[in-house]
């Protein structure tokens, strides 16, 4: 499990750090206070050490603009490396990001594993080269985490992490064909059944949900659920559900991994929030799911705090790290405050803190 991680000179942060890190995590805070950039940073550094992605992933992900390599830098300064590094478990790991001699088009991203006797002596154990978005990799995957000096079950454990974890934003709504090929898989599985018991206890709607042929296309199979004794594709319905059906979809799909969610809130109802976020965090307990949410609503935090922790306080301690998201707008420099306190996250929401 991830337990910490610290950020320098990465997008909209100069500086970063917690070491609370626990199995469900949320991320609250006013809107550009960095909780996105924080999850980003925690996401793409293992996909970075297992399966590294196009630098330009990292640089557009909430944009369809053809972004510049300098804005991955805090205040647009290539000078000072971008670094990431995280604990996971007892490996502490270290991602740069620096710009290449060859030119502002270049850049060369490295992982190092920090030894645990010496933090301050490290071993490169993958760099990777980027053109323009475009990778070359000269160490990555399943050979990084080879190259550890570690046993092979944190090797194993870490492997599997790395490969899985998966990010949701807010565009998910318009990804039908992402969403109906996970359904798929939860049909392959056999937790069909289950899945759709899940989505009707939420929404009324979805106990039974099947593919088939589109009248105007019979060769391609459509998702659909039956509602009022009449099937109805899943394209018809509200963003409410398909976003739902996408996060809760793509949890109940992973193990043994971590599931970033922004926003989990948008267009939801309070009372079908209050029960998604119950379900989630039950799938996260059976498939050893670590959770990162962020958001800006008052009714996520109830939904954890006082709905699925409300009569249990030590399972709250055990497993919910509320972290109240702060950025200094002048340095760049963001705090992350492990509180349950409602009056001091209604202030900082507000503005008034």
């Amino acid at each position: 499990m991830l337990t910490r991680i610290s950020i320098n000179n990465f997008k909209g942060i100069s500086s970063f750090n917690t070491n609370e890190l626990g199995k469900i995590n949320l991320l609250i805070g006013k809107n550009d206070s960095g909780k996105s950039t924080i999850m980003e940073a925690g996401y793409f550094l293992f996909r970075e050490l297992y399966s590294p992605p196009k630098l330009n992933e990292v640089m557009s992900r909430r944009t369809n603009l053809n972004t510049g390599p300098s804005e991955l830098w805090y205040g647009y300064k290539t000078k000072s490396n971008i670094v990431v590094k995280a604990t996971f478990d007892k490996l502490h790991l270290c991602w740069e990001i620096s710009l290449s001699p060859s030119g502002p088009s270049y850049f060369n991203s490295t992982f190092h594993q920090m030894r645990l006797a010496d933090s301050d002596n490290i071993m490169n154990i993958g760099t990777t080269s980027y053109t323009r978005g475009f990778s070359i990799t000269q160490s990555s995957g399943r050979g990084r985490i080879e190259n550890m000096q570690t046993d092979d079950k944190s090797k194993t454990a870490l492997s599997i992490y790395a490969s899985s974890l998966a990010f949701i934003d807010c565009t998910l709504k318009s990804k039908t064909d992402e969403i109906e090929a996970i359904l798929g898989n939860i049909k392959i599985s056999g937790n069909d059944a289950k899945f759709g018991e899940i989505l009707n206890d939420i929404y009324g709607k979805g106990k039974e949900w099947e593919f088939i042929p589109h009248p105007e296309n019979p060769s391609e199979r459509r998702l659909t659920f039956k509602e009022s004794g009449h099937l109805k594709y899943f394209s018809e319905f509200g963003d409410g559900l398909r976003c739902c059906v996408g996060i809760l979809g793509t949890a109940i799909s992973l193990e043994n991994t971590a599931l970033f969610v922004e926003e989990i809130e948008s267009h939801q109802h309070s009372g079908s929030l209050s029960k998604m976020v119950r379900h989630l965090v039950t799938i996260a307990r059976e498939n050893n799911l670590q959770v990162f949410l962020s958001t800006h609503s008052m009714d996520v935090w109830e939904s954890l705090h006082r709905g699925v922790y409300a009569e249990n306080e030590s399972k709250e301690k055990e497993e919910f790290r509320c972290f109240l998201i702060e950025r200094n707008a002048n340095t760049g420099e963001a705090t992350a405050e492990n509180t349950y306190d409602v009056h001091k996250i209604t202030k900082a929401l507000s503005g008034n803190s």
